[in-house]
């Protein structure tokens, strides 16, 4: 019988997996609302972006990440007129001799279709999916970063951490 991807330690792992460590302190969460309002332009939302990512390393003990804001549209597909899929932003890990070396984030700056800014919350939701990733490879030592259940509630524990009671 062939081994699926729902039966590999990484799968089962991140499956499990529902929550961060509590290390994010009040002096983190102070930096991270601070840099959370991303301005609109994309020079200024890749340095607020990279603030971010380098305060939620340094509270995980992770190591470092780029962050690349692209100003350029979304890739998408279309089927005929439709738009059908597109794609907000990925995490890239390198590795070698399976060891870490580093990572990276790449976040498009404009939407698919209309080419404009995308709006500050999704940034800031798409940095943060991305940076769970990270997470999972460099924090959980996963060999491959699912989208699992575990993984999303990790996402939801890390937004909810950030901003109490929004419901995000």
């Amino acid at each position: 019988m062939p081994r699926t991807s729902y039966h590999t330690p990484s799968y089962v792992k991140s499956q499990s997996e529902l929550s961060l460590p509590p290390v994010l302190t009040p002096s983190h969460l102070a930096v991270i609302r601070a840099y959370a309002d991303v301005p609109e332009e994309p020079e200024r939302r890749q340095e607020h972006g990279q603030a971010i990512l380098d305060v939620l390393n340094a509270a995980h003990g992770l190591p470092a990440c780029a962050l690349v804001v692209a100003d350029r549209r979304q890739t998408h597909r279309r089927s005929g007129t439709r738009l059908v899929q597109k794609t907000y932003g990925y995490y890239r890990g390198v590795f070698a001799n399976g060891t870490f070396q580093r990572g990276a984030i790449r976040i498009y700056h404009r939407t698919a279709v209309r080419e404009q800014p995308i709006a500050p919350g999704v940034f800031f939701s798409t940095l943060l999916h991305e940076w769970v990733h990270h997470y999972d490879y460099t924090g959980l030592k996963l060999f491959r970063s699912y989208h699992t259940a575990g993984f999303y509630s990790r996402i939801r524990h890390l937004s909810d951490t950030i901003h109490p009671g929004t419901g995000s």
